[in-house]
């Protein structure tokens, strides 16, 4: 009998210490199954993977996740979920209910109060659970107001009142709910990333510059020697109009002049039929200016495809279907093999539209 309790105490510790990530594993897909959700935010990914317990007649808040969960001075937040450590991963730095929290991957927890939930970022996003969270790891905290809702027999994440710039990540099990904002800078984002990286093109040093002067419109310079680099690559249209617009901006007329005659030397293709004059449009609100470079290009080139597709984007902002749908009509006659299914389609739907008036 001595040696079957020994077995019996040995495989116990066996099973129920080294084997205790199987065995708990093996209950979760019978109770708690794993989930994922990714939203991107801008140029930023958002995801947040977690176990989703089902409440099963048991009282969830105040109940089996406790408010104010404090013993001897320690807290005890709620690990956001069951089973593993729920984490958070951002792929660029964002803002949390308006504080800021570096890219990376995160603990979430929440210590949970009746009227307030405290979100928590952990640095730490391997522990077990809660059962080892450490407020010394803590990397951000904030606070949102949980509300009554209709009743919801699983834990979920979502992702709702979604913005250019920022979305809501929402908690929701049992009848209540709860989330927290999560905003992010686009601009700063697609900059960092672009001075980031190695080996960049010309089209590359364009984009630094105008994000940059989107991001400090007084720091024309700056822009002005990322499109310097471009034009080291090689000189085009795009590089060259933008070093003549930089330079208007500084006040030096005679030289953005010049640069502007050469870039129209060096226009082709759809930066110059396309992008150029919808630009001033788009940019500037010169909706006179568009016209008048659309105008000249359809008298010097009125069989070109591109300056019709882009004269039939400007009457549409000029709430004029009917010449919208002229201007798309010529560009599918004029078009390419290569254009053909995209001109026809633009042509097709605003003749629908036209049609339905």
């Amino acid at each position: 009998m001595k040696k079957y309790a020994v077995i019996g105490i040995l495989l116990f510790l066996f099973f129920g210490i080294h084997g205790a990530n199987a065995q708990d594993m093996l209950v979760a897909t019978k109770v708690s199954q794993r989930a994922t959700i990714t939203q991107r935010i801008g140029t930023t990914d958002v995801t947040v993977v977690y176990h989703s317990p089902l409440a099963k007649g048991r009282k969830i808040f105040g109940g089996i996740v406790p408010y104010d969960f404090v013993v001897d001075g320690v807290e005890y937040p709620w690990r956001a979920g069951s089973n593993e450590n729920t984490t958070i991963e951002f792929t660029h730095d964002v803002m949390v209910a308006g504080k800021s929290l570096p890219k990376g991957k995160y603990g979430l927890h929440i210590f949970v109060k009746e009227n307030e939930w405290v979100y928590i970022f952990s640095k730490n996003s391997k522990s077990w659970g809660s059962f080892s969270y450490n407020k010394e790891e803590d990397a951000l905290r904030v606070t949102a107001v949980p509300k009554k809702v209709s009743y919801q027999e699983w834990l979920s994440y979502d992702f709702v009142s979604r913005e250019p710039e920022s979305a809501v990540l929402e908690l929701h099990w049992s009848d209540v709910k709860c989330g927290i904002q999560i905003s992010v800078d686009v601009t700063a984002n697609v900059l960092t990333d672009l001075k980031n990286k190695e080996e960049k093109t010309v089209d590359d040093y364009i984009k630094i510059a105008q994000l940059a002067l989107a991001q400090n419109p007084g720091d024309v310079v700056k822009a002005l020697d990322y499109v310097e680099k471009s034009l080291d690559i090689k000189k085009e249209f795009r590089n060259t109009i933008l070093k003549s617009e930089l330079l208007e901006k500084k006040g030096r007329v005679k030289e953005s002049q010049k640069y502007r005659e050469e870039a129209i030397a060096l226009g082709e293709g759809f930066p110059y039929f396309y992008y150029y004059p919808l630009s001033f449009m788009l940019l500037e609100g010169d909706k006179e200016k568009t016209f008048s470079i659309l105008s000249a290009m359809l008298q010097k080139e009125p069989d070109n495809y591109i300056v019709h597709l882009a004269t039939g984007e400007y009457y549409i902002k000029d709430n004029n279907q009917e010449k919208a749908t002229f201007h798309f009509g010529k560009a599918y006659e004029y078009a390419g093999e290569r254009s053909k299914a995209y001109t026809r389609y633009m042509y097709l739907s605003n003749k629908l539209i036209l049609e339905q008036k």
